[in-house]
């Protein structure tokens, strides 16, 4: 009997078929094949390495790829020909199109009906990788054995480790873990382990194993205390594991009954668990709306069967009634009994579990409630002895600070050891973060991970990055429904996965498009049910790729028609009735997850914690925001080991989606930095010292027989005489007035701070009375003025909302922000949830007037908002209708003098939205247009703080200010938007109707608005002189030309009443295109070129251009593809103000007066770029801040006014960030200045830009045979990972001896360019040839010229690089990213209150022009540099020189650093030694910068 074709042996067959394959995927080309005998080679090769030997042979095993459709045999093919599953599922992805049952009345399609279909890639990148496993050698015997050696294991321990691991064997990280945990339950001190390794490499075993084991030992008969919490994040993530604790824990009882134990009791607390059995009988009840109502019961929201992961578990309505917590599979029966799992909050009371499935939001929540409390051990009692926490990696910023707090606070409370258990795949410097986050020392936390010498690979991972066709006229969605669509299909069967997985998560970071993605795959699925029951009237479109359509072969040549599909087992009906994939969806608004979808669209919802092992494919629509976020998103697929997952994301051509599809190796090879948690921040710990002040008055009550949980007395009530205590009440007044006034109690709650938050004395007061959010100034009265009033006030008061406590000083939930003024929106229609509400500058965005939106489309398909525009003019009236609930601030005066008389402004509180009409399409949009005003209130200016003289700022910074609560003089920041941009699109209408909305209120101009009082910092610039000679030369230089010429064609204001902000952007790259091809030949002056083209010539090669850069293949008639954005660009090209606008703006790129005529959108670009390189500044003079922490905004000034630059925190009352920058400038503000010279510097994609075309040209030119070349030739022919690491090393040795020590963006470019596979010496020539002609072209014609048209003048045989046959898209993918979006990318901020079409304007190089200090350089090569340094320090007016020596010499950098100390620099009558202050890399130098601090103080 010949073997069957396992998961391990298909693995090695499909990678050695697919290394055949990838040098020429890699490269973009798709359509060629493997021949019957390539494929027999490599099948005859891997049989014969297998040990023992199968009884196979070359034949069957052909056979079984063939029949399991992991080999593609290509139909009519004689002799045959072969692709591997993914080499021809990149064929059909890269030709996707955009297909609609176009069949004629009599059911037939028309000859090449699917040509009509849009383009929807225009270019793919991919990057493949072994997936590399811990080895699994060691037996249970083993294991166990070495377990023996553990404190207080014994035979009970024993028989629960075996039970668990079955015939399986483990990892040593695995063993190790295990006996780390185990042996530390044993200590008398708090521990912590945290164990890393990567997906489904059995990190959660490893936890389990022990906890098991100790818990077996505690459950004896008639004794029941809560052992091990296992904590998550959020509730999402605590299913999967859940489920197999209850299956672990029901396998373990015989043999617990066997050694005289109980069986193993599990509970799981969070919001969907009911406070009792009956209250899921009333229908408002919050628990209630997530089990969902059966005939005979309720469906458990938290938990799927154990034996069959699609069962639902039913409490039916007798059990519960009869008190017997008991659930019931309705799909296979199976039963977990009563008394296995705690359903109810009274039964977790009453009958404690040992192992507790809880969130964070949990344990802070309930920390002052008796009853629960009690149960996690909040009063001290029965303490657990195990605590998990599971994805340690998503507690990041203020909320992992506050979880730290939180965690803080509890050890406080058990006062008795505890083992904390950490589980993470992406951590860096794990050990220090672990302890950062429990608050343990770092000595007593150890770290378990496995070493490289364990790992084995097993298996390949696919990562693919997807472009969007610009030119079709279809939107970026489009994209990525197909290739869900598609991909779906790609997968296994379900019930027959082999090494694909059979379902797919579909994540987007915006519910919006979420809602939209959801419902469009629905639809072009069959039209199904949010049940996911099909409409019968509704096509499956897949169908359309059935092979037995018409046309058949042709289809099958273009892609176009799916027969791996059919092969694979899915089924494609040419009818269009059958084979369509069931579409799920889980957000934050849905509840549970559908283990019947195939596809499920996903939030970050699902992107840790759910483990299952069916999923193979995760595709992220647009750039992922957060690196670490989607490397676990990744990770989601391929669960199982040895299987082949695949990831893509699809990426739109424009902003972020661009940079990083040309960055695309970030993506896939991301560099994670070490995190850190803001544990010391002011905002954060004023928050978790009003949550410590509640778990004080808790304990103190309950001295004074009072059980009444404080937070539930704070909270305001729903209406009044809600059935709170009013003893308890009275009593919770009674010691609240008593704190104000008794110092003992002061004193008594200073030292409890202290000890729960573990600050200093000197911190603990600082949180009683340091305003703002003060407890005894502000917390303490604020509560009893609440209790005693109940809760009504005189003027609005965010407090007494339904539900809220104390929000102006504690966040609702540990991951919200605090208090964020809010804006309840009235809908048209019912959502299932009771209100809802976003943040107010959220809002604002969402409810705009002509911008349709899905967000809350969750009931039905048909529900949209939008705000209505006026049907005609411009004005909308801001009536009662439109704004139910609002308060009239009065007249504001923004700074950016679009209303210098001052605009009266509506603060919201109720936005009533409309449902378009039926004929108002999606892809209508508003953008609203935002004003702002920064008012600092008479009386309470910034404190001033010092600008150090002796530094390049002393001609550029007029002052700078501090304003902030604790200094008494925060500033108002006032936000307003007054109306907005509109494109109002039709359904089966082109283009849009461009409206202009205004807000009025009684007819006059006004504004829906918001104010906070926050702190601040503000920056008086200097006026610059633009007349130097440095920075004259520069603004005619070709990246200013350029740069100056894109502002001006896309900021035109006559342009602007004809198209859109993007159309601008195709009309700039099209003329750039065009004058660069025009002078091309060299032949012509660039004002020659721009004459030539002044007649409009430059739009008649619009459309081959566009064919070029977005492979659109010759067809038999140009009129068979609807490029919709070609033809409104030809359209547009004839309009005369675009005519007019490109001749106006192109004098930009050859005038001699460029500089004075670009002289204002030079300063405007001065402002921007420093002040964007000042929040970088405090970015990082302030570690513990994000991003969105904090805003700049950049005032212009008028007549003899400077320019000023204020950074606002986003919070109300402070975050604590510009507290910090307070302190750390006053004690050394030219250390903050530095840190702004630094964000000034070149950044990685230069860095990387310069020191690879270093290395190629080496490689190339200078060495071919030296060792850096070797080293790239052993790279390439690498047969092994180790040899391909030894390589690797060497390369690395001779970089640095070359360069300097390479960074790892560096080195992942040259893997993901130079190196992929393909490559050769030769391509190595054509790519640098490609760099000199680029940097050629670019100098002759005065002008920075873009990589696409590079990648045309290539593709289209304009410019010779040595290479023939090169397409534009193979051109693109040799490029890296260059030119000024590359440039300034590390200084672009987060500002959405800006005009989306004047958006800040970037320049690094024009600041650095700017603010160049002139230091004299020393060369550190030359033999007399230590006179010239003593000299040059001595008399240089700023004290301050920079030495200079290449970066390959860093032996020479390292004797000089220790040198330069020790060199006296006499400076008239004073001796002084100088100090390094900075060293960077620059253009292949080391620059050291010296200074004499006498001086620069």
């Amino acid at each position: 009997m010949k073997d069957a074709l396992s998961r391990e042996f298909a693995g090695q067959l499909l990678n050695a078929l697919e290394d055949r394959e990838l040098p020429l995927l890699a490269w973009g080309i798709t359509d060629r094949a493997l021949s019957e005998e390539e494929v027999r080679d490599v099948i005859f090769t891997v049989l014969g390495e297998q040990q023992p030997p199968l009884e196979m042979n070359v034949d069957d095993v052909l056979d079984e790829l063939v029949d399991h459709a992991l080999l593609f045999k290509l139909p009519a093919t004689s002799p045959p020909r072969y692709r591997s599953r993914f080499a021809e599922a990149l064929r059909l992805t890269a030709n996707l199109r955009q297909l609609f049952d176009w069949r004629q009345r009599d059911g037939s399609f028309p000859h090449n009906w699917w040509s009509r279909g849009r383009p929807l890639v225009a270019d793919y990148r991919i990057h493949t990788a072994k997936r590399r496993y811990p080895r699994r050698d060691i037996p249970v015997s083993q294991a166990v054995e070495r377990f023996r050696s553990v404190a207080n294991w014994g035979a009970l321990q024993d028989a629960i480790a075996i039970a668990q691991i079955g015939n399986r064997q483990l990892s040593r990280f695995q063993v190790a873990a295990t006996s780390a945990i185990y042996s530390s339950l044993s200590h008398d001190r708090s521990s912590g382990i945290i164990v890393g390794a990567g997906t489904s490499s059995g990190k959660t075993l490893s936890f389990y194993l022990p906890a098991f084991a100790a818990m077996a030992e505690a459950a004896r008969p008639n004794r029941r205390s809560l052992h091990t919490l296992a904590l998550y994040p959020r509730k999402e993530l605590l299913r999967d594991q859940l489920r197999t604790a209850i299956a672990t824990a029901a396998d373990l009882t015989p043999r617990l009954a066997r050694m005289k134990r109980r069986p193993l009791r599990v509970g799981a607390l969070y919001a969907d668990t009911p406070s009792k059995a009956d209250a899921l009988d009333m229908p408002n009840n919050m628990a209630r709306r997530a089990w969902k109502q059966r005939d005979a019961g309720l469906v458990c929201p938290y938990l799927s069967c154990p034996k069959c992961p699609k069962g639902e578990l039913l409490w039916t309505h007798a059990d519960r009634k009869a008190g017997r917590e008991l659930l019931k599979c309705v799909k296979c029966a199976y039963v977990i009994p009563d008394g296995a799992l705690a359903l109810t909050r009274k039964s977790l009371r009453e009958q404690p579990p040992d192992l507790l499935f809880t969130t964070t939001e949990q344990l802070n929540r309930n920390s002052s409630n008796a009853g629960l409390g009690k149960l996690l051990g909040w009063t001290g009692h029965d303490v657990p002895r195990l605590v998990l926490l599971d994805e340690v990696h998503t507690y990041s910023g203020t909320q992992g600070a506050q979880v730290a707090l939180l965690l803080r606070r509890w050890r406080h409370a058990i006062r008795r050891p505890v083992t904390f258990v950490g589980l993470s795949a992406t951590l860096k410097d794990a050990g220090r973060f672990f302890a950062e986050l429990t608050g343990l020392h770092d000595h007593t936390v150890e770290y378990v991970k496995p070493a490289d010498d364990e790992l084995e690979e097993e298996g390949r991972e696919y990562s693919i990055a997807l472009r969007s066709d610009p030119t079709s006229g279809a939107s970026h969605l489009s994209t990525s429904i197909q290739t869900a669509m598609l991909l779906g299909r790609i997968l296994d069967m379900e019930g027959q996965s082999l090494l694909y997985g059979s379902t797919g998560f579909l994540f987007t970071d915006d519910l919006d498009v979420t809602n939209r993605f959801y419902n469009n795959l629905r639809d072009a699925e069959g039209g199904q049910t949010r049940s996911g029951f099909r409409k019968r009237r509704k096509p499956v479109l897949a169908g359309l790729r059935a092979p037995n359509i018409p046309q058949w072969s042709e289809r099958l040549r273009d892609g176009q028609s799916w027969d791996l599909i059919e092969k694979i087992g899915h089924t494609l009906d040419a009818e269009l009735n059958m084979g369509d994939l069931r579409i799920g969806r889980t957000s934050s608004q849905d509840a549970g997850m559908d283990l019947n979808a195939n596809l499920t669209v996903a939030t970050a919802s699902l992107e840790v914690g759910f483990d299952d092992p069916r999923v193979g494919l995760v595709l992220q629509h647009k750039a992922p925001y957060d690196a670490a976020a989607f490397i676990q998103r990744r990770g989601r697929a391929g669960r199982t080991r040895g299987t082949r997952p695949i990831t893509i994301v699809t990426l739109s051509d424009y902003g972020r989606d661009r940079l990083s599809y040309q960055g695309y190796e970030t993506l896939f090879a991301p560099e994670l930095s070490a995190r850190r948690l803001p544990i010391h921040n002011r905002y954060v710990l004023k928050i978790q010292a009003t949550q410590s002040l509640l778990d004080w008055l808790a304990f103190t009550l309950r001295k004074q027989s009072s059980w009444d949980d404080p937070r539930y007395l704070l909270t305001a009530p729903i209406q009044q005489g809600d059935g709170r205590n009013p003893v308890a009440a009275e009593q919770l007044a009674g010691l609240l007035e008593n704190l104000l006034n008794v110092q003992e109690l002061q004193d008594n709650l200073a030292k409890h701070l202290a000890a729960a938050l573990n600050i200093t004395g000197e911190e603990a007061q600082a949180l009683l009375w340091e305003e703002p959010r003060s407890l005894l100034l502000s917390v303490v009265p604020t509560s009893l003025r609440r209790l005693k009033t109940g809760w009504h006030g005189l003027r609005r008061d965010p407090g007494t909302a339904p539900h809220s406590m104390l929000p102006e000083f504690v966040t609702r939930s540990l991951f919200d922000p605090l208090n964020a003024p809010e804006v309840e929106f009235d809908l048209p229609f019912d959502t299932g949830s009771a209100e809802e509400r976003l943040p107010i500058a959220k809002a604002l965005r969402e409810a705009v007037p002509g911008r349709v939106s899905r967000r809350y489309g969750v009931q039905r398909d048909e529900h949209r908002t939008w705000i209505p525009v006026p049907e005609s003019g411009n004005a909308l009236e801001l009536t009662e209708a439109l704004v139910p609930a609002c308060v009239n601030e009065g007249i504001w005066h923004p700074q950016d003098h679009v209303f210098p008389n001052g605009i009266a402004v509506v603060r919201p509180y109720q936005l009533k939205l409309s449902e378009p009409l039926s004929e108002i399409a999606d892809r209508s949009q508003g953008v609203p247009q935002w004003a702002t005003e920064v008012r600092v209130p008479e009386g309470r200016d910034p404190y001033p703080g010092d600008v150090p003289l002796a530094t390049a700022w002393r001609n550029r910074i007029r002052s700078i200010g501090f304003s902030t609560h604790a200094a008494g003089n925060p500033v108002e920041i006032r936000r307003m938007t007054y109306g907005a941009k509109c494109d109002i699109a039709v359904e089966r209408h082109a283009g849009t109707d461009r409206r202009t909305v205004r807000y009025t209120l009684d007819g006059k101009p006004a504004a829906l608005g918001f104010q906070l009082e926050v702190d601040a910092v503000r920056i008086e610039l200097e006026p610059i002189d633009l007349h130097t000679d440095t920075i004259r030369k520069y603004l005619t230089s070709p990246t200013w030309r350029s740069q100056a010429f894109f502002r001006a064609v896309t900021e035109d204001q006559e342009l602007a009443t004809v198209t859109n902000s993007f159309k601008r952007a195709w009309l700039y790259l099209i003329y750039i295109t065009a004058f660069s091809l025009a002078g091309l030949d060299g032949t012509r002056t660039p004002k020659e070129v721009r004459a030539a083209l002044a007649d409009g010539s430059w739009r008649n090669d619009l459309s081959k251009i566009f064919g070029v850069l977005y492979r659109e293949d010759e067809l038999e008639s140009p009129a068979e593809v609807s490029s919709k954005l070609v033809a409104e660009l030809i359209q547009l090209s004839h309009d005369p103000t675009v005519i007019a606008t490109l001749e106006r703006s192109s004098h930009l790129l050859t005038e001699d007066a460029v500089a004075t005529m670009t002289a204002d959108l030079a300063r405007r670009s001065y402002r921007d770029t420093l002040a964007a390189a000042i929040l970088a500044a405090t970015l990082r003079a302030c570690p513990d801040a994000q991003e969105q922490d904090l805003i700049i905004d950049v005032l212009p000034g008028t007549g003899m006014d400077s320019d000023v630059v204020w950074i606002t925190e986003t919070a109300i009352g402070g975050l604590g960030i510009i507290e910090k920058l307070v302190t750390e400038y006053a004690a050394a503000p030219e250390a903050f200045w530095s840190l702004v010279l630094d964000a000034m510097r070149p950044n990685a994609y230069e860095y990387t830009d310069g020191t690879v075309t270093r290395l190629l040209r080496n490689i190339v030119e200078e060495a071919p045979q030296g060792p850096a070349a070797t080293a790239i030739a052993e790279l390439r022919s690498a047969g092994s990972a180790d040899q391909a690491a030894g390589a690797l090393r060497k390369l690395r040795d001779a970089w640095t001896d070359l360069d300097g020590t390479p960074r790892h963006s560096a080195v992942a470019t040259l893997s993901t360019r130079l190196l992929r596979p393909g490559s050769n010496p030769g391509t190595d020539r054509t790519t640098l040839r490609l760099l000199d002609g680029w940097s050629h072209l670019e100098s002759r014609l005065g002008i920075e010229v873009d990589a696409r048209v590079i990648a045309y003048a290539v593709g289209a045989g304009r410019m010779n690089v040595g290479r023939s046959g090169l397409s534009a898209d193979q051109i693109f993918g040799m490029l890296w990213p260059r030119g000024f979006d590359a440039r300034s990318q590390h200084l672009r901020h987060y500002q959405p209150y800006v005009d989306y079409e004047h958006p800040p304007v970037l320049d690094r190089l024009l600041l650095e022009k700017i603010v160049d200090e002139h230091l004299p350089r020393i060369d550190l090569t030359h033999p007399d540099w230590e006179r010239a340094y003593q000299s040059s320090l001595g008399s240089d007016p700023l004290g301050a020189v920079e030495l200079t020596c290449p970066a390959s010499d860093s032996r020479r950098l390292g004797e000089v650093l220790r040198r330069v100390p020790a060199l006296p620099v006499d400076r008239d009558v004073l001796r002084t030694y100088g100090e390094v202050t900075g060293v960077r890399r620059a253009a292949g130098l080391f620059v050291v910068r010296i200074e004499l601090q006498e001086v620069a103080r």
